[in-house]
């Protein structure tokens, strides 16, 4: 019987007392990959992302693959030995995509699912500016209770009711600390959060500010105006220090936007928040409807905002890249303002989505993170430090029970020029 040369090379390296290399094991396939960091450079006027994923088992390097395509045509490829990677000399303003995959020696791995990122568009100024860190946060307070979305109650109703959701929300507010808490769906919020006081309250949307560090600009109050035929108040007087904005009857209801003109007491510098909530849904009406009602908040803020002051707008929008076309997002874009998410130097917990649905499981986006919720500034106007998703989340990796809100918060930390 001929003896294959194979067998007889394992039987002398046994004989001489040495073990054959173990064959390479092709490692696992990449988990979730995240943008930890994004800059940009004014020297060359180009920006810069940074990745991170968890590290993956028998993978010796990886491959990491970028395109300018979610198909992800025509990607290039980086090398790296651990598991993160900061690409410098990118376009601004502009959409990458990425995958990662694990290689050991000529094992290779599967690409882990796509994700992307814009680029930071402008790196705003860099003197005199002003730290506001400002939470957007939907409620829910009546209307899941209503709809029995939850068996947990905004308020105990009796000695055997399930924990109330009202606390953990109040916690959440705490731990973030923000200076400027822009809420909807908060009618049954009827006290303010300690160390707030309220700037405006309609349609529970609640516009809160921090009372140790601001207080309203010194003009005329606000007032609510007389109804129309279907009960709805039409957009108040700009020359106010606080106002609200009637954008439209949709969804057989009032929709508003409500604002304020805040003033930092240590310098007495002012800037104007919207705090808003666009009608819901995905179908071609509520789309109309959506654009209807941006256009109509711009022109109200062009009053409002003679002084030419920084401006903020927060609030749950039902919009976000994934939505085609997103109305909100382009209506933005058109007058100078962008998602604070795209210009935050670091994020945390972006794919987890911020509508919740209450559901103990993360729900995660892979490509954007598709966000409701946003913040939105002017990029040439401000610098945005921080994105943060600041939903509870327990060791078991699960959202924390009692949840609060079938929406999670968002705290942006900028710094307006």
């Amino acid at each position: 019987m001929r003896i294959p040369v194979v067998g007889v090379l394992v039987g002398l390296l046994v004989l001489a007392g040495l073990q054959p290399a173990a064959a390479a094991s092709t490692p696992g396939k990449v988990g979730l990959v995240s943008f930890v960091g994004a800059n940009y450079s004014r020297t060359h006027d180009t920006t810069s992302l940074s990745l991170d994923w968890s590290d993956i088992r028998s993978a010796k390097k990886y491959q990491v693959f970028m395109s300018r395509s979610y198909s992800m045509s025509k990607a290039k490829t980086y090398t790296v030995r651990s598991s993160k990677i900061t690409v410098s000399g990118l376009s601004r303003g502009r959409d990458y995509f990425f995958q990662v995959r694990g290689i050991n020696g000529s094992k290779k791995g599967k690409k882990s699912t796509r994700v992307g990122r814009t680029t930071i568009v402008r790196p705003g100024p860099t003197k005199g500016m002003l730290a506001v860190r400002v939470m957007t946060y939907n409620l829910c307070s009546a209307v899941c209770d209503q709809k029995s979305t939850t068996r947990y109650p905004w308020v105990r109703t009796s000695a055997t009711s399930p924990s109330p959701r009202q606390p953990a929300a109040l916690e959440r507010i705490a731990a973030a600390s923000p200076d400027v808490l822009a809420t909807q769906e908060a009618g049954e919020l009827t006290t303010p959060p300690p160390g707030y006081a309220e700037a405006i309250n309609v349609s529970a949307k609640r516009l809160y500010y921090k009372a140790s560090r601001f207080d309203l600009a010194d003009k005329p109050a606000y007032e609510y105006g007389s109804k129309d035929k279907n009960g709805c108040r039409a957009t108040t007087a700009p020359d106010a220090q606080t106002g609200h904005v009637f954008l439209g009857w949709h969804a057989k209801g009032c929709r508003y936007a409500v604002w304020a003109e805040l003033v930092e007491k240590s310098t007495g510098r002012h800037f104007l928040t919207f705090d808003v909530h666009t009608v819901a849904g995905t179908n071609s009406t509520a789309v109309t409807n959506r654009r209807a009602e941006m256009n109509l908040l711009f022109a109200a803020a062009a009053q409002v905002n003679t002084a030419n002051l920084p401006v903020v707008f927060a609030g749950d929008f039902n919009s976000h890249k994934n939505r085609t076309p997103d109305v909100v997002g382009a209506a933005m874009k058109a007058h100078n303002f962008r998602d604070a998410y795209d210009l935050a130097r670091t994020v945390e917990r972006q794919h987890l989505n911020s509508y919740n649905n209450f559901k103990t499981a993360p729900v995660i986006s892979y490509k954007w993170g598709d966000h409701v919720d946003h913040v939105y500034v002017n990029p040439w106007r401000s610098r945005v430090d921080a994105w943060r998703n600041i939903v509870l989340i327990g060791a078991d990796g699960r959202l924390v029970k009692p949840i609060p809100s079938d929406h999670s918060p968002l705290v942006i930390d900028v710094r307006l020029g």
